[in-house]
């Protein structure tokens, strides 16, 4: 759909007119009405190994890399076994698909069997380049002494890094194998019996990119994803099959109504849009990530992955951005944290964000942005927010200063892409997940916050105002409560006028070290008198 064609279909909710009404925020309550993290649900499929579906392997899935002693392959009962001879090892890797910095592969293992007690055997993952030089293996490895989950790198046939991921042994089938890539780093899961388990993890700070670094588009485009096995003699695996997938993480984080120049929620099809960072176990293991929801029934649909390119030949895991339409040039644009390394280095540039573009529609499917690190702001910064004020002819852009205790603070810019001025000095209050939002005439700002509690400040001098009232809020009394306030106006049609949809920070369980992994999504209503007159806050 082009961005003619998109900004067409958008404009299809029938409201007319700017609110005349004078709405405070502060005297609305948000109660609770739903709740859902999604762990690796919610997927959309790259590439899929279907035994059932499979009418001739060799063609549609074969044996790649030349290996001496391959093992056997057979599919029986809508499944694929894989064995070795009864007098001989064998081990090769079976084609799947291709390769994508920030997917997840998966493999199905419904049984395994090791043909004696001496003997180790391995099922997993196997990613090579495209001239068989370079692997990435993870790996369960099974023996009598409950070897763990390894990954291991190897050059020219040689092995020249081997991390245990595993604290236990290799799970016992049937279990599902994920292996979740963000870029640079990566975090292995189990799923067994409806329960998903953390494994193990390679920081972002591990460098395994100075051996494989799958963010470059020239080694991911030839590059091969395959199931692999090592078997000794007389032994069989058995799998449902494999697959890799983009996927909505582990949990949901750092929430964004993606809007118009104006502020003005996208809607597409009855749907809203937001982005979102689909987690990992930590920063740096997250993509940028898009949904859509239908506000009635808080029905979610996981649509896609943003990266982001510098121009030096790398995909980018920037995130925790606010997309928005620019409806006067036509195009996608993005403030956006510089979470995956600027152009040419590793690490945050000296703002801490980035600014893209895109003529084609970023929200579906892999897509993405190009990108330049925002300088021209004093500084480190994240969680952006910005829309055009017509009043005062300027871009506003509403951010976290991090370097005096993460202090919400207001610019202005002739252009979006700056430079950019403070106008307002930062709020005395810890602030996360900045806001700039409509409230019928006025505009507010919101921000978490280290306290238990959302503030409301004033648009756009920030003075306090008070604090948002949540029934049952999406954090405890001494749980982490830096939520991200997302609340919006709805027009007529919908059972209420404002809405929030936030997050929680509770982390996924059995990780040791830095985790920030969370976290669930919640939406609220908030009671008002008149849900059915047509005013809105936006002219749509």
């Amino acid at each position: 759909m082009s961005s003619s064609d998109s900004e067409a279909k958008m404009n299809t909710s029938g409201a007319s007119s700017v609110s005349a009404q004078n709405t405070d925020p502060l005297q609305l309550t948000f109660c609770r009405q739903a709740v859902r993290r999604f762990i690796f649900s919610n997927n959309i499929y790259l590439t899929n190994l279907v035994p059932s579906e499979i009418v001739d392997i060799d063609m549609m899935h074969p044996v790649v890399g030349n290996p001496s002693s391959p093992c056997s392959y057979a599919i029986r009962t809508g499944k694929l076994e894989i064995s070795s001879g009864l007098s001989s090892a064998a081990g090769s890797a079976r084609y799947v698909g291709g390769i994508n910095p920030y997917a997840t592969y998966e493999v199905d293992v419904q049984d395994i069997s090791i043909g004696s007690d001496e003997s180790s055997g391995e099922v997993g993952i196997n990613l090579a380049t495209n001239d068989d030089q370079t692997h990435l293996q993870i790996v369960a490895v099974y023996d009598r002494a409950g070897s763990p989950v390894l990954m291991r790198l190897l050059r020219a046939g040689e092995v020249i890094r081997e991390d245990v991921l595993s604290a236990g042994p290799a799970p016992e089938p049937p279990y599902k194998l994920q292996v979740q890539f963000s870029g640079i780093s990566l975090n292995t899961f189990y799923t067994k019996d409806g329960q998903t388990r953390f494994l193990g993890r390679i920081h972002p700070n591990d460098n395994f990119r100075d051996i494989l670094d799958l963010r470059r588009r020239s080694t991911a485009i030839g590059a091969r994803y395959g199931v692999l096995t090592k078997l000794p003699a007389g032994s069989q695996v058995v799998l449902n099959g494999a697959a890799s997938y983009l996927s909505a993480g582990v949990g949901q984080a750092d929430i964004r109504l993606i809007t118009r120049r104006d502020g003005a929620p996208v809607f597409d099809n009855d749907r809203m849009w937001f982005s979102f960072s689909a987690r990992g176990i930590g920063t740096g293991d997250c993509s940028q990530g898009i949904m859509s929801w239908n506000p009635s029934p808080s029905e979610f649909k996981f649509e896609g992955t943003i990266v982001f390119d510098h121009g030096d030949g790398l995909l980018r895991n920037d995130y925790a951005s606010h997309i928005f339409y620019d409806d006067q040039s036509g195009t996608w644009k993005a403030w956006s944290c510089d979470f995956g390394g600027s152009a040419n280095q590793e690490g945050r540039g000296p703002s801490g964000l980035v600014v893209a573009e895109s003529k084609r529609d970023p929200r579906r499917g892999f897509s993405v942005m190009s990108a330049s690190v925002l300088k021209d702001i004093a500084g480190q910064h994240e969680d952006p927010c910005g829309f055009f004020d017509s009043d005062s002819g300027t871009w506003r852009l509403l951010t976290t200063e991090l370097s005096n205790g993460f202090r919400a603070q207001l610019f202005e810019s002739e252009s979006w892409k700056g430079p950019f001025t403070p106008i307002a000095t930062p709020v005395n209050h810890n602030s996360t997940g900045t806001l700039i939002q409509k409230f019928g005439q006025q505009r507010f700002v919101f921000a978490g916050s280290s306290e238990p509690t959302v503030f409301v400040y004033s648009y756009p001098d920030l003075r306090e105002l008070g604090t948002l009232k949540i029934d049952l809020p999406p954090f405890t009394p001494g749980r982490n409560s830096r939520i991200w306030p997302n609340v919006f106006p709805l027009p007529v049609g919908y059972p209420a006028r404002y809405m929030a949809l936030m997050m929680d920070r509770a982390n996924f369980p059995d990780v040791q070290g830095d985790t920030w992994s969370y976290g669930a999504l919640y939406t609220y209503w908030a009671h008002t008198e008149d849900i059915s007159h047509d005013e809105y806050e936006f002219d749509l």
